[in-house]
């Protein structure tokens, strides 16, 4: 098969990688070389899920980094302001409603997982502070922090505005935002006010990669509490991801 290209962001302290061409998919890692041998059963995860199939065979020489950059963000706590080449390109509706897609189902399957824990006030990993503040500890703390993302995303696309109701509710209603804005398919670069730049495509790969993040520390840590079977998986994480 042709590589798959992958966008590395690393720092001192720590490396996440992306795969241009599947918005969403991840991998982390120490250092670029450690995130980049846990891409192949990371990708193939993503596709069972948004694809549904698993992109078979999959190697780490099947993988190129095309682009690495150096930050200074806290990388290693899933920190990121990368912005791909790619990302700078028009968009046509049949991709943007392929991927909108993809980001309410994200949402939905969020929203399943939450609701298939017992105990959604239950701490379920160990109380610590990172560059946003203190680490969600419970599912519902882990839910509500994806939730309050979707305000700051739609700011870093100029767009006004605020979180209501719940995850599923308010990505709807941050797409309905989206295509409130005049041309909203052109390949704007948006500056953010801490900085940061954006455009529609990196939007959609961040909300998808958030819910995803969060989604396995939270399927990670529950199936330490309860049997695996009890514990909702859409996503189809695997334990040694």
């Amino acid at each position: 098969m042709a590589h798959i290209e992958v966008i590395a962001e690393y720092s001192d302290r720590g490396a996440m990688l992306w795969a241009d061409a599947y918005p969403g998919a991840y991998s982390r890692g120490e250092t670029v070389a450690q995130a980049l041998e846990k891409f192949p059963k990371a990708l193939s995860a993503y596709a069972s899920w948004a694809y549904g199939a698993p992109l078979p065979d999959l190697a780490e020489s099947d993988f190129v980094v095309t682009h690495a950059y150096k930050t200074d963000l806290a990388v290693e706590d899933a920190d990121s302001d990368v912005l791909f080449p790619s990302e700078r390109l028009p968009m046509d509706m049949t991709e943007y409603t392929q991927k909108k897609i993809l980001c309410i189902r994200s949402a939905q399957d969020f929203e399943k997982l939450v609701t298939s824990i017992p105990q959604k006030d239950r701490a379920l990993r160990k109380s610590r502070r990172t560059f946003y503040g203190k680490i969600p500890c419970s599912a519902r703390e882990m839910a509500e922090h994806t939730n309050r993302t979707t305000a700051y995303y739609a700011n870093g696309l100029g767009l006004a505005f605020e979180n209501e109701g719940g995850l599923l509710e308010n990505r709807k209603r941050l797409f309905a935002a989206i295509e409130s804005a005049p041309n909203f398919l052109l390949p704007r670069v948006h500056e953010a006010s801490d900085g940061e730049l954006w455009t529609l495509r990196k939007l959609l790969r961040r909300v998808l990669w958030h819910d995803r993040i969060h989604a396995y520390a939270l399927w990670r840590h529950a199936i330490t509490f309860w049997q695996k079977e009890r514990i909702a998986n859409p996503f189809f994480f695997t334990a040694d991801k």
